[in-house]
């Protein structure tokens, strides 16, 4: 469970663009600390897991490699209220199974 939780955080904290002080700063921790973490020294604790996942917009699960297989999560992020109901609207025709 916690064998990639390094890698995922140092690649999210990447993907995100942030600095390894920057990231101390956002979750309340030493740039040292975030550094422990992404190379699998210290693990983090649950609060300071969850501040990282909320930071880097994913789920404590994939952090953690759980149900991985199984999510399918699409980000709103950037999307405009038309854009988010238009895909709304998608999604419902794809459910409905009078559709197909």
């Amino acid at each position: 469970m916690f064998e990639n939780l390094g890698i995922k955080l140092k690649t999210a904290r990447m993907d995100n663009h942030l600095s390894r002080n920057q990231v101390a700063e956002l979750v309340g921790i030493s740039a040292s600390m975030v550094g422990l973490y992404e190379n699998g020294t210290r693990l983090p604790s649950l609060h300071v897991l969850v501040k990282l996942a909320a930071h880097y917009k994913v789920s404590v699960d994939y952090l953690l490699d759980l149900n991985t297989a199984t999510t399918n999560a699409l980000s709103l992020d950037g999307l405009n209220p038309k854009q988010i109901k238009s895909l709304k609207m998608v999604y419902e025709c794809f459910r409905n199974e009078n559709y197909i």
